[in-house]
Protein backbone atom coordinates (compact mmCIF):
# COMPACT_ATOMS: atom_id res chain seq x y z
CA UNK A 1 0.00 0.00 0.00
CA UNK A 2 1.33 3.49 -0.75
CA UNK A 3 0.16 6.62 -0.18
CA UNK A 4 1.61 10.05 -0.63
CA UNK A 5 4.15 11.69 1.65
CA UNK A 6 2.69 12.64 5.21
CA UNK A 7 -0.61 11.17 4.04
CA UNK A 8 -1.89 8.54 6.79
CA UNK A 9 -4.28 5.18 6.15
CA UNK A 10 -7.96 6.81 7.26
CA UNK A 11 -8.31 3.13 8.97
CA UNK A 12 -4.95 2.90 10.80
CA UNK A 13 -2.12 4.87 12.22
CA UNK A 14 0.50 3.67 10.11
CA UNK A 15 2.09 6.19 7.12
CA UNK A 16 3.34 5.08 4.14
CA UNK A 17 5.88 7.06 1.94
CA UNK A 18 6.44 7.82 -1.84
CA UNK A 19 10.22 8.33 -0.87
CA UNK A 20 12.23 6.15 -3.13
CA UNK A 21 15.50 7.06 -5.47
CA UNK A 22 13.63 7.65 -8.46
CA UNK A 23 9.64 6.21 -9.24
CA UNK A 24 9.23 3.90 -12.17
CA UNK A 25 5.52 4.44 -14.07
CA UNK A 26 4.55 2.15 -16.97
CA UNK A 27 2.12 3.80 -19.35
CA UNK A 28 -0.29 1.28 -20.95
CA UNK A 29 -2.63 2.51 -23.73
CA UNK A 30 -5.15 0.97 -26.61
CA UNK A 31 -3.90 2.35 -29.88
CA UNK A 32 -7.82 1.94 -31.23
CA UNK A 33 -9.70 4.48 -28.69
CA UNK A 34 -9.53 7.58 -29.02
CA UNK A 35 -7.70 9.75 -31.66
CA UNK A 36 -6.04 6.50 -32.35
CA UNK A 37 -3.62 7.94 -34.76
CA UNK A 38 -2.13 10.10 -32.53
CA UNK A 39 -2.01 7.75 -29.26
CA UNK A 40 1.27 6.49 -29.88
CA UNK A 41 3.03 9.79 -30.51
CA UNK A 42 1.06 10.96 -27.71
CA UNK A 43 2.50 8.36 -25.01
CA UNK A 44 6.05 8.88 -26.08
CA UNK A 45 5.22 12.57 -25.50
CA UNK A 46 4.26 11.76 -21.38
CA UNK A 47 7.57 9.43 -20.95
CA UNK A 48 9.30 12.50 -22.20
CA UNK A 49 7.36 14.85 -19.59
CA UNK A 50 7.14 12.48 -17.28
CA UNK A 51 11.00 11.90 -17.81
CA UNK A 52 11.29 15.33 -17.19
CA UNK A 53 9.98 15.12 -13.66
CA UNK A 54 11.76 12.55 -12.42
CA UNK A 55 10.32 9.42 -13.11
CA UNK A 56 11.33 6.94 -14.90
CA UNK A 57 8.87 5.77 -17.63
CA UNK A 58 8.22 3.39 -20.19
CA UNK A 59 4.80 2.81 -22.89
CA UNK A 60 3.39 -0.09 -23.80
CA UNK A 61 0.37 -0.75 -26.58
CA UNK A 62 -2.07 -3.07 -25.77
CA UNK A 63 -2.52 -5.39 -29.68
CA UNK A 64 -5.68 -7.62 -28.10
CA UNK A 65 -8.49 -7.90 -25.49
CA UNK A 66 -7.04 -8.60 -22.10
CA UNK A 67 -3.69 -7.10 -22.91
CA UNK A 68 -3.65 -4.20 -20.71
CA UNK A 69 -3.90 -6.68 -18.02
CA UNK A 70 -1.04 -8.89 -18.55
CA UNK A 71 1.02 -5.19 -19.55
CA UNK A 72 0.16 -4.27 -15.89
CA UNK A 73 0.59 -6.95 -14.20
CA UNK A 74 4.25 -7.48 -15.70
CA UNK A 75 4.73 -3.53 -15.21
CA UNK A 76 4.01 -4.33 -11.24
CA UNK A 77 6.17 -7.45 -11.32
CA UNK A 78 9.08 -5.58 -13.00
CA UNK A 79 8.74 -3.38 -9.99
CA UNK A 80 6.74 -0.39 -11.42
CA UNK A 81 5.36 2.17 -8.76
CA UNK A 82 2.47 3.79 -11.09
CA UNK A 83 0.27 2.33 -13.80
CA UNK A 84 -0.64 4.94 -16.39
CA UNK A 85 -3.92 3.57 -17.51
CA UNK A 86 -4.66 5.70 -21.62
CA UNK A 87 -7.41 4.67 -22.94
CA UNK A 88 -11.14 4.25 -22.22
CA UNK A 89 -12.92 2.95 -19.12
CA UNK A 90 -12.61 -0.58 -20.56
CA UNK A 91 -8.57 -0.02 -20.83
CA UNK A 92 -8.85 1.03 -17.45
CA UNK A 93 -10.97 -2.05 -16.04
CA UNK A 94 -8.29 -4.37 -18.10
CA UNK A 95 -5.25 -2.72 -16.38
CA UNK A 96 -7.31 -2.57 -12.45
CA UNK A 97 -7.17 -6.50 -12.87
CA UNK A 98 -3.45 -6.59 -13.47
CA UNK A 99 -2.42 -4.29 -10.38
CA UNK A 100 -4.95 -5.24 -7.26
CA UNK A 101 -3.31 -6.64 -4.69
CA UNK A 102 -0.29 -4.78 -5.75
CA UNK A 103 1.63 -1.68 -3.84
CA UNK A 104 1.35 0.32 -7.24
CA UNK A 105 -0.90 3.21 -7.95
CA UNK A 106 -3.40 3.41 -11.12
CA UNK A 107 -3.18 7.13 -12.87
CA UNK A 108 -5.89 8.02 -15.29
CA UNK A 109 -5.72 8.86 -18.53
CA UNK A 110 -8.12 9.93 -20.15
CA UNK A 111 -8.75 8.61 -24.23
CA UNK A 112 -11.91 6.60 -24.39
CA UNK A 113 -15.88 7.50 -25.19
CA UNK A 114 -16.87 8.31 -21.96
CA UNK A 115 -14.13 8.78 -19.72
CA UNK A 116 -16.12 8.37 -16.51
CA UNK A 117 -13.58 7.27 -14.14
CA UNK A 118 -11.69 10.12 -15.23
CA UNK A 119 -14.31 13.00 -15.02
CA UNK A 120 -14.87 11.16 -11.42
CA UNK A 121 -11.36 12.13 -10.04
CA UNK A 122 -10.80 15.08 -11.56
CA UNK A 123 -8.51 14.63 -14.49
CA UNK A 124 -9.91 15.74 -17.39
CA UNK A 125 -6.76 17.77 -17.67
CA UNK A 126 -4.00 18.53 -20.61
CA UNK A 127 -1.17 16.62 -20.54
CA UNK A 128 1.37 18.33 -19.22
CA UNK A 129 -1.25 18.98 -16.28
CA UNK A 130 -1.59 15.31 -15.77
CA UNK A 131 2.52 15.23 -16.03
CA UNK A 132 2.89 17.41 -13.23
CA UNK A 133 -0.11 15.51 -10.93
CA UNK A 134 0.93 12.15 -11.64
CA UNK A 135 4.75 13.41 -10.55
CA UNK A 136 3.42 15.48 -7.76
CA UNK A 137 2.39 11.71 -6.41
CA UNK A 138 -0.49 11.99 -4.09
CA UNK A 139 -2.71 9.69 -3.49
CA UNK A 140 -5.92 8.60 -2.15
CA UNK A 141 -7.46 5.06 -1.49
CA UNK A 142 -10.74 4.05 -3.01
CA UNK A 143 -12.73 0.91 -2.91
CA UNK A 144 -13.46 -1.20 -5.41
CA UNK A 145 -16.20 -3.40 -6.77
CA UNK A 146 -15.86 -6.97 -7.15
CA UNK A 147 -18.66 -9.26 -9.74
CA UNK A 148 -18.22 -12.61 -9.15
CA UNK A 149 -19.80 -15.55 -11.26
CA UNK A 150 -21.89 -18.02 -8.55
CA UNK A 151 -21.53 -20.56 -10.73
CA UNK A 152 -18.03 -20.70 -10.70
CA UNK A 153 -17.55 -23.75 -8.42
CA UNK A 154 -15.69 -22.01 -5.51
CA UNK A 155 -17.78 -20.03 -2.73
CA UNK A 156 -16.88 -17.10 -0.34
CA UNK A 157 -15.85 -19.14 3.29
CA UNK A 158 -18.88 -19.55 5.63
CA UNK A 159 -17.16 -17.32 7.74
CA UNK A 160 -16.60 -14.94 6.11
CA UNK A 161 -20.37 -15.23 4.65
CA UNK A 162 -21.19 -15.27 8.49
CA UNK A 163 -19.34 -12.18 9.00
CA UNK A 164 -21.52 -10.78 6.56
CA UNK A 165 -24.88 -11.93 8.14
CA UNK A 166 -23.91 -10.17 11.38
CA UNK A 167 -23.17 -6.79 9.50
CA UNK A 168 -26.74 -6.77 8.09
CA UNK A 169 -28.37 -7.76 11.06
CA UNK A 170 -26.31 -4.72 12.69
CA UNK A 171 -27.41 -2.26 10.58
CA UNK A 172 -30.90 -3.26 10.17
CA UNK A 173 -30.93 -3.01 14.54
CA UNK A 174 -29.89 0.44 14.13
CA UNK A 175 -33.27 1.39 12.33
CA UNK A 176 -34.13 2.92 8.97
CA UNK A 177 -32.87 6.48 10.48
CA UNK A 178 -29.94 5.67 11.25
CA UNK A 179 -29.07 3.94 7.99
CA UNK A 180 -29.38 7.02 6.13
CA UNK A 181 -26.25 8.38 7.69
CA UNK A 182 -22.72 8.10 6.12
CA UNK A 183 -21.70 4.64 7.88
CA UNK A 184 -18.22 4.82 9.98
CA UNK A 185 -15.76 3.33 7.45
CA UNK A 186 -14.45 -0.28 7.63
CA UNK A 187 -10.90 -1.62 7.94
CA UNK A 188 -9.06 -2.65 5.05
CA UNK A 189 -10.31 -5.92 3.89
CA UNK A 190 -7.97 -8.58 3.79
CA UNK A 191 -8.73 -9.97 0.28
CA UNK A 192 -7.54 -6.90 -1.37
CA UNK A 193 -4.12 -7.27 -0.39
CA UNK A 194 -4.38 -11.16 -1.41
CA UNK A 195 -6.70 -10.67 -4.80
CA UNK A 196 -5.24 -12.49 -7.67
CA UNK A 197 -3.71 -10.91 -10.57
CA UNK A 198 -5.59 -12.14 -13.86
CA UNK A 199 -7.04 -11.34 -16.50
CA UNK A 200 -11.41 -11.65 -16.98
CA UNK A 201 -13.03 -14.95 -19.00
CA UNK A 202 -15.63 -16.75 -18.65
CA UNK A 203 -13.63 -19.66 -17.13
CA UNK A 204 -12.61 -17.68 -14.27
CA UNK A 205 -14.73 -16.39 -11.40
CA UNK A 206 -14.18 -12.67 -10.57
CA UNK A 207 -13.86 -9.13 -12.13
CA UNK A 208 -13.12 -5.77 -10.33
CA UNK A 209 -14.41 -2.53 -11.02
CA UNK A 210 -14.10 1.17 -10.71
CA UNK A 211 -17.36 2.77 -11.38
CA UNK A 212 -20.18 0.30 -11.26
CA UNK A 213 -21.96 -2.67 -12.63
CA UNK A 214 -24.95 -2.83 -14.99
CA UNK A 215 -27.50 -6.08 -15.21
CA UNK A 216 -30.05 -6.15 -17.93
CA UNK A 217 -31.29 -3.42 -20.16
CA UNK A 218 -27.94 -1.44 -20.02
CA UNK A 219 -25.65 -4.42 -20.05
CA UNK A 220 -27.91 -5.55 -23.41
CA UNK A 221 -27.57 -2.38 -24.81
CA UNK A 222 -23.49 -1.99 -24.50
CA UNK A 223 -23.62 -5.75 -25.76
CA UNK A 224 -25.18 -4.71 -29.28
CA UNK A 225 -23.33 -0.79 -29.59
CA UNK A 226 -21.79 -1.09 -33.06
CA UNK A 227 -17.88 -0.78 -32.85
CA UNK A 228 -17.35 1.02 -35.82
CA UNK A 229 -19.83 3.86 -35.20
CA UNK A 230 -18.58 3.67 -31.41
CA UNK A 231 -15.21 4.89 -32.79
CA UNK A 232 -16.78 7.31 -35.32
CA UNK A 233 -19.23 9.05 -33.33
CA UNK A 234 -18.35 8.41 -29.29
CA UNK A 235 -21.30 7.87 -26.61
CA UNK A 236 -23.93 8.77 -29.45
CA UNK A 237 -23.36 5.13 -30.84
CA UNK A 238 -24.57 4.23 -27.52
CA UNK A 239 -27.93 6.42 -27.66
CA UNK A 240 -28.15 4.86 -31.37
CA UNK A 241 -28.35 1.49 -30.08
CA UNK A 242 -30.49 1.99 -26.92
CA UNK A 243 -33.15 3.50 -28.88
CA UNK A 244 -33.07 1.16 -31.30
CA UNK A 245 -32.82 -1.79 -28.17
CA UNK A 246 -35.74 -0.28 -27.15
CA UNK A 247 -37.60 -1.36 -30.02
CA UNK A 248 -37.35 -4.75 -30.07
CA UNK A 249 -35.83 -5.82 -26.49
CA UNK A 250 -37.38 -8.20 -24.82
CA UNK A 251 -37.24 -7.98 -20.47
CA UNK A 252 -35.89 -10.45 -18.93
CA UNK A 253 -36.75 -10.33 -14.70
CA UNK A 254 -34.39 -11.20 -12.11
CA UNK A 255 -33.56 -11.13 -8.43
CA UNK A 256 -32.29 -8.52 -6.74
CA UNK A 257 -30.55 -9.11 -2.93
CA UNK A 258 -29.29 -6.66 -1.35
CA UNK A 259 -27.81 -6.99 2.30
CA UNK A 260 -30.39 -9.46 2.79
CA UNK A 261 -33.53 -7.77 1.17
CA UNK A 262 -34.79 -8.99 -2.08
CA UNK A 263 -36.29 -6.82 -5.09
CA UNK A 264 -37.36 -7.15 -8.83
CA UNK A 265 -36.22 -6.10 -11.40
CA UNK A 266 -35.74 -6.12 -15.02
CA UNK A 267 -32.37 -3.12 -14.80
CA UNK A 268 -29.75 -2.48 -11.69
CA UNK A 269 -27.01 -0.37 -11.95
CA UNK A 270 -24.63 -0.91 -8.94
CA UNK A 271 -22.72 1.88 -7.77
CA UNK A 272 -18.99 2.40 -6.83
CA UNK A 273 -18.97 5.72 -7.70
CA UNK A 274 -21.42 8.08 -8.71
CA UNK A 275 -20.61 8.05 -12.72
CA UNK A 276 -22.40 6.44 -15.12
CA UNK A 277 -21.60 8.04 -19.29
CA UNK A 278 -23.65 9.80 -21.43
CA UNK A 279 -24.46 12.38 -18.97
CA UNK A 280 -26.56 10.20 -17.14
CA UNK A 281 -26.94 9.47 -13.27
CA UNK A 282 -27.93 6.91 -11.82
CA UNK A 283 -26.05 6.44 -8.86
CA UNK A 284 -25.77 10.20 -7.60
CA UNK A 285 -24.78 9.40 -4.24
CA UNK A 286 -22.43 6.40 -4.98
CA UNK A 287 -18.62 7.44 -3.43
CA UNK A 288 -15.49 5.87 -4.29
CA UNK A 289 -14.21 5.92 -0.94
CA UNK A 290 -16.69 4.80 1.03
CA UNK A 291 -17.06 0.93 1.57
CA UNK A 292 -20.73 0.81 0.09
CA UNK A 293 -22.69 0.63 -2.79
CA UNK A 294 -25.42 2.67 -4.30
CA UNK A 295 -27.79 0.24 -5.72
CA UNK A 296 -31.04 1.62 -8.71
CA UNK A 297 -33.40 -1.46 -9.19
CA UNK A 298 -35.90 -0.45 -12.08
CA UNK A 299 -38.61 -2.77 -11.96
CA UNK A 300 -41.06 -4.05 -15.36
CA UNK A 301 -42.67 -1.67 -17.00
CA UNK A 302 -46.04 -1.61 -18.72
CA UNK A 303 -43.93 -1.09 -22.20
CA UNK A 304 -40.42 -0.54 -23.06
CA UNK A 305 -41.13 2.96 -24.27
CA UNK A 306 -41.83 3.71 -20.13
CA UNK A 307 -38.53 3.15 -19.82
CA UNK A 308 -37.56 6.10 -21.66
CA UNK A 309 -39.14 8.65 -19.37
CA UNK A 310 -36.71 7.06 -16.56
CA UNK A 311 -33.93 7.90 -18.52
CA UNK A 312 -34.91 11.16 -19.52
CA UNK A 313 -35.19 11.64 -15.21
CA UNK A 314 -31.75 10.53 -14.76
CA UNK A 315 -30.07 12.71 -17.95
CA UNK A 316 -31.85 15.73 -16.01
CA UNK A 317 -29.93 14.24 -12.77
CA UNK A 318 -32.77 13.55 -11.18
CA UNK A 319 -32.81 10.02 -10.89
CA UNK A 320 -34.66 9.99 -7.75
CA UNK A 321 -37.61 10.85 -9.76
CA UNK A 322 -37.43 7.57 -11.62
CA UNK A 323 -39.70 4.40 -10.83
CA UNK A 324 -36.58 2.94 -9.43
CA UNK A 325 -35.83 1.75 -6.01
CA UNK A 326 -32.27 3.20 -4.29
CA UNK A 327 -30.69 1.66 -1.49
CA UNK A 328 -27.30 1.02 -0.21
CA UNK A 329 -25.34 -1.79 0.38
CA UNK A 330 -22.10 -3.74 0.92
CA UNK A 331 -23.03 -7.08 -0.83
CA UNK A 332 -25.87 -7.91 -4.01
CA UNK A 333 -26.56 -11.34 -5.34
CA UNK A 334 -28.48 -11.21 -8.75
CA UNK A 335 -30.65 -14.72 -9.81
CA UNK A 336 -32.91 -15.17 -12.71
CA UNK A 337 -34.88 -17.92 -14.18
CA UNK A 338 -33.10 -16.44 -17.55
CA UNK A 339 -29.62 -15.40 -18.73
CA UNK A 340 -29.75 -11.49 -18.38
CA UNK A 341 -26.11 -10.01 -19.11
CA UNK A 342 -23.85 -8.29 -17.09
CA UNK A 343 -21.56 -5.54 -17.35
CA UNK A 344 -18.91 -3.56 -15.52
CA UNK A 345 -17.67 -0.34 -16.32
CA UNK A 346 -19.03 -0.43 -20.02
CA UNK A 347 -17.62 -4.19 -20.12
CA UNK A 348 -19.66 -7.11 -20.99
CA UNK A 349 -18.46 -10.07 -18.45
CA UNK A 350 -21.63 -12.26 -18.64
CA UNK A 351 -24.73 -13.60 -17.98
CA UNK A 352 -26.22 -13.81 -14.43
CA UNK A 353 -25.61 -15.72 -11.44
CA UNK A 354 -23.90 -13.54 -9.87
CA UNK A 355 -22.58 -11.57 -6.75
CA UNK A 356 -21.54 -8.32 -6.13
CA UNK A 357 -19.40 -7.04 -2.99
CA UNK A 358 -16.83 -4.29 -2.09
CA UNK A 359 -13.44 -4.25 -1.19
CA UNK A 360 -12.39 -0.97 1.01
CA UNK A 361 -9.73 0.73 0.60
CA UNK A 362 -8.35 -1.67 -2.14
CA UNK A 363 -6.19 0.90 -4.49
CA UNK A 364 -4.52 3.66 -4.36
CA UNK A 365 -5.17 6.01 -7.06
CA UNK A 366 -3.59 9.03 -8.51
CA UNK A 367 -4.87 12.79 -7.91
CA UNK A 368 -4.55 16.37 -8.55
Amino acid sequence: MIEADGERHRTCNRTYSWQMTKKRAALIYNPMSGRAGRRAEEARLMVELLGKRGIDATSHATREPNDATRLARESVEAGADIIIGYGGDGTLNEVLQGIVGSRAALAVWAGGTSNVVARDLGLMVDIERLADIIAAGKTKRIALGVARRKDAGEQRSRGAEEQKNEEVEEMQDKGAEERKSPPAPLPPCPLAQKAPLHPYTPAQKERYFLMFAGIGLDASITRNVNPKLKRKTGEFAFWVSGIKHLATWEAEPFTVEVDGEKYESVFAVIGNGKGYGGGISITPHANLEDPWFEVSIFPRRANNLAYLSDLARCVYGSPEKTNATMVRGRHVVANSSDAPWVEVDGEVIGPLPMEFYILPDALPVIIP
